[in-house]
């Protein structure tokens, strides 16, 4: 399986480790897969182009900054006959595989304390994440009664009702203690802060082997981009 990676910052570096020696340098003519590893606002010009070209494309996640133009690229994957996946990773997380349908859920609330990445807003690095994660675990619901507690670069602490549920989001990327990620869902704790398994590694697996779940896939993307949008 040849591919091609396009970005080496942060994440184009940890893909790269992934893809072992599978990589071939540009214009990628002859590849099966491109992975698409550069900051959200570049991806849908670069997505466009290869999906154009009929390259099955890996990119990393939010697809595009809106749902107009994001569901745009998967339309147009789908016209072309080439696979778009997104890589929407908690979800592959063993620790989210492992819970059981949710019933009478009252609250949930997501805790991310860390130190940096600066390079993209707090709103594409760690809420696209745990909006999927919402949608994942509970489906889709209306948002409403919005309250923002404290809202700046590196601090997002606000609280919304998703289906009845009180849902708070709770985040600090100039956190100088020791990295924290967790879901509280009334009295369980899901702790997400050490992985259990490598799910880029999975989902870059079940890509190359075509065993990946395409469908859902575009499907989490473009829901969690349109509740993104609510909030930006």
């Amino acid at each position: 399986m040849k591919t091609g990676l396009v970005g080496f910052g942060y994440w184009g570096k940890i893909i790269n480790s992934k893809l072992q020696d599978n990589i071939i340098n540009p214009p990628f003519d002859d590849v099966d897969w491109i992975f698409i590893a550069t900051p959200p606002k570049t991806h849908y010009n670069i997505v466009k182009e290869y999906i154009l070209k009929n390259k099955n494309i890996f990119c990393e996640k939010p697809l595009t900054l809106d749902y107009k133009s994001s569901k745009e690229l998967i339309d147009l994957a789908n016209e072309k006959k080439v696979h778009l996946y997104i890589d929407n990773l908690f979800t592959l997380r063993d620790e989210i595989k492992n819970i059981k349908k949710i019933k009478h859920l009252t609250n949930i609330e997501f805790i991310w304390l860390k130190k940096g990445p600066y390079k993209d807003t707090i709103f594409n690095d760690l809420l696209y994440h745990d909006l999927y994660l919402l949608i994942h675990l509970l489906g889709i619901s209306n948002i409403d009664d919005i309250n923002y507690i404290e809202k700046s670069n590196n601090i997002l602490i606000f609280t919304f009702k998703y289906n009845n549920i009180t849902v708070k989001i709770n985040y600090n990327r100039d956190w100088d203690g020791q990295k924290t990620k967790i879901i509280k869902m009334d009295n369980n704790i899901i702790d997400l802060s050490i992985p259990q398994n490598d799910p880029l590694q999975e989902s870059i697996n079940m890509c190359l082997l075509n065993k990946a779940d395409f469908e859902y896939n575009h499907y989490l993307s473009l829901e969690t981009i349109k509740l993104l949008e609510i909030f930006l």
